[in-house]
C-alpha cells in the first residue's frame, strides 16, 4: 500500500501522484511519499505518519515541492526535486525501485539457501561414499584417548570420596545396601560400579 501525505497547498500534485500510481500493479510493499513543503513538514499529521513509517520499517520517498531545507532523517533518502515541475517517470522509477527491493532481498536469499543447501548434501554424499569405500574412519585413537582423558579425570575428582564408602570388609561387603544409601547421591553410579555386594544365603 502507497500512503501519500501532504499540506493542502499541495493537494493537486498528490492527486496526480495518486492517480499515476494506481494505474500500475500492486507494490510488493508499503510505502510512504512525503510531498516535504514547508507547511506540510509543520503539520503534526505528517510528521506522525512519518514517525509511523519509521517505527515500521517501511521505506519513506521524499518529494520536494518547497524552498525549505529537509530534516536530516529524510535528506538522506535521496528526494525528488518536484520544485520546477512534476515527472510522473521519475517517480514511477523510484517508487518501483522503493517497493520491489524487498522482494529482490528475498529471491537473493532464496537462491544462497539453495546454493549453501546443494553444497550440504555433495559434501554429506562424499562423505558417505568415503566411509563406504573405506576412505574416511573415524578417528578411534582420538576418541579412546579423549575418553581415557575423561577417566583420569573423573577419578581424581572422585577418588578421595570413595575411599570412604567402597566396602573393606566381608562385613562391610554383606551390608552394601546401607553403603549404598549412605553415600552421597551424585557417587551412586561409581559406588555400584566399583563395589561389590556379598550375598547373605541362609544357612542350612
Amino acid at each position: 500500500m502507497i500512503r501519500i501525505t501532504y499540506a493542502p497547498a499541495d493537494q493537486a500534485l498528490a492527486h496526480s501522484i495518486r492517480a499515476d500510481l494506481s494505474q500500475g500493479a500492486s507494490p510488493a510493499q508499503s510505502l510512504l511519499v512525503v510531498l516535504a513543503s514547508d507547511a506540510a513538514l509543520a503539520e503534526p499529521s505528517v510528521q506522525s505518519e512519518i514517525a509511523q513509517a519509521q517505527q515500521q520499517g517501511s521505506p519513506i520517498l521524499p518529494i520536494l515541492t518547497g524552498a525549505g531545507e529537509l530534516p536530516p532523517a529524510l535528506a538522506k533518502l535521496r528526494p525528488l526535486d518536484f520544485r520546477d515541475g512534476y515527472q510522473s517517470d521519475l517517480l514511477l522509477q523510484r517508487v518501483d525501485k522503493l517497493t520491489n527491493r524487498r522482494r529482490d532481498i528475498r529471491k537473493a536469499n532464496r537462491r544462497a539457501l539453495l546454493v549453501f543447501a546443494g553444497l550440504a548434501t555433495i559434501m554429506f554424499s562424499l562423505a558417505i561414499a568415503g566411509m563406504s569405500a573405506g576412505l574416511v574412519a573415524f578417528p578411534v585413537a582420538e576418541y579412546n584417548e579423549e575418553a581415557t582423558f575423561q577417566a583420569q579425570w573423573i577419578d581424581g575428582l572422585i577418588r578421595e570420596t570413595l575411599e570412604y564408602v567402597q566396602p573393606r570388609s566381608t562385613a562391610d561387603a554383606m551390608n552394601f545396601a546401607a553403603t549404598y544409601a549412605a553415600a552421597p547421591t551424585r557417587l551412586h553410579f561409581y559406588v555400584r560400579g566399583t563395589a561389590t555386594a556379598v550375598s547373605q544365603a541362609p544357612e542350612p
